[in-house]
C-alpha cells in the first residue's frame, strides 16, 4: 500500500498531465493517511485551483499554512485564490504573511499592490451630471 507521500507524488504527475479528477482522488487518499502533511494539502489546493474551484483551493491552502506557517508557496497561492474570489483584503493579509517570511518576494509584493488597487477601484464611483440623475417623486 503506497504511503501519503507516494500518493501525493503520483497525484502531482496526474495533475501535470491534466487528469485533475484522478489527481484529486489520489491526494485525498494521501490526506486520509496523513492529515498533517502540509505538502498534500498544498498539492490539493493547486489541483483545485487548476479546476477553478477557488473556494475549495483556498481551504486547502489554509490547511497547509495552519500545519506549516512558514510555507511561503501556500501563503502565495492562498492569496491568489482570494484574488480570484475577489476577496482583496484577505488576499492582502495572505501576501503580508508571506512578506513577513520573505520580505523581498516580488511576486507577493506585486500581487499585494494589485489587490490594493482593486480595493480602490471597487470603492470609486463615477459622478453623473445632474441632468442624468434619477428624479425624485412625491
Amino acid at each position: 500500500m503506497p504511503g501519503a507521500r507516494d500518493l501525493s507524488n503520483r497525484a502531482v504527475e496526474l495533475a501535470e498531465s491534466g487528469q485533475y479528477d484522478d489527481a484529486l482522488d489520489l491526494v485525498n487518499k494521501g490526506i486520509k493517511l496523513d492529515a498533517n502533511n502540509a505538502n498534500s494539502w498544498y498539492n490539493k489546493g493547486i489541483i483545485l485551483f487548476k479546476m477553478r474551484r477557488y473556494q475549495d483551493a483556498l481551504n486547502s491552502f489554509a490547511q497547509a499554512t495552519d500545519i506549516n506557517p512558514e510555507f511561503t508557496e501556500a501563503w502565495f497561492n492562498k492569496g491568489m485564490a482570494l484574488m480570484n474570489l475577489q476577496k482583496y483584503l484577505g488576499a492582502i493579509r495572505a501576501f503580508d504573511k508571506l512578506l513577513k517570511i520573505t520580505p523581498k518576494d516580488k511576486r507577493a509584493r506585486d500581487q499585494r499592490d494589485l489587490a490594493q488597487k482593486k480595493i480602490v477601484e471597487s470603492c470609486s464611483f463615477s459622478l453623473q451630471s445632474p441632468q442624468n440623475q434619477t428624479k425624485l417623486f412625491k
